[in-house]
């Protein structure tokens, strides 16, 4: 049951992902809840990854402070992935399954190791929204060449690699 509260969006979050109007706190909440039971599905939510959400919120919400704050209390270890997917409806026209995917991807690499059980846990909350496998390797690949984009970028701007 959602508790009235709502997190109004950037531009950058209609840019990015076509996120056109607020986000519902509660389901925000199982949202952030299950990419934070996938990243830490080998047994650690690295400071990397948290962060990693942290700072895709900043650029997504306005006055996410309460969220994030709200995150840092949640008992990721005994969460049930299923039961936060099967928590999640948003009424804009993003695909939140695929997105929740490359969050998700991009949140475990963020320690620079995509883990075995992190990979198991996509693949389990793929399985629970439907997404097929070839379309989570297609995810995966992309979050691999935005990460080689990144670092060509910072070399080719003489950047510390």
């Amino acid at each position: 049951m959602s508790n009235g509260k709502s997190l109004q969006t950037t531009k950058y979050a209609k840019n990015k992902y076509n996120i056109t109007s607020p986000v519902d706190f509660d389901v925000a909440l199982s949202y952030g809840g299950a990419l934070m039971a996938i990243a830490g599905a080998d047994g650690e939510l690295a400071e990397a990854e948290f962060q990693w959400y942290i700072d895709e919120q900043e650029l997504l919400t306005v006055d996410s402070e309460e969220y994030i704050e709200t995150l840092r209390k949640f008992d990721w270890k005994n969460a049930s992935i299923e039961e936060l997917l099967n928590g999640i409806k948003y009424d804009f026209p993003m695909n939140f399954r695929r997105v929740m995917l490359y969050q998700a991807i991009k949140m475990s690499r963020a320690d620079g190791v995509y883990q075995e059980k992190e990979k198991a846990a996509v693949a389990k909350a793929a399985e629970v929204l439907g997404i097929e496998r070839s379309m989570v390797v297609s995810i995966e690949s992309l979050a691999e060449m935005e990460d080689a984009s990144e670092r060509l970028r910072l070399a080719l701007f003489e950047t510390n690699v």
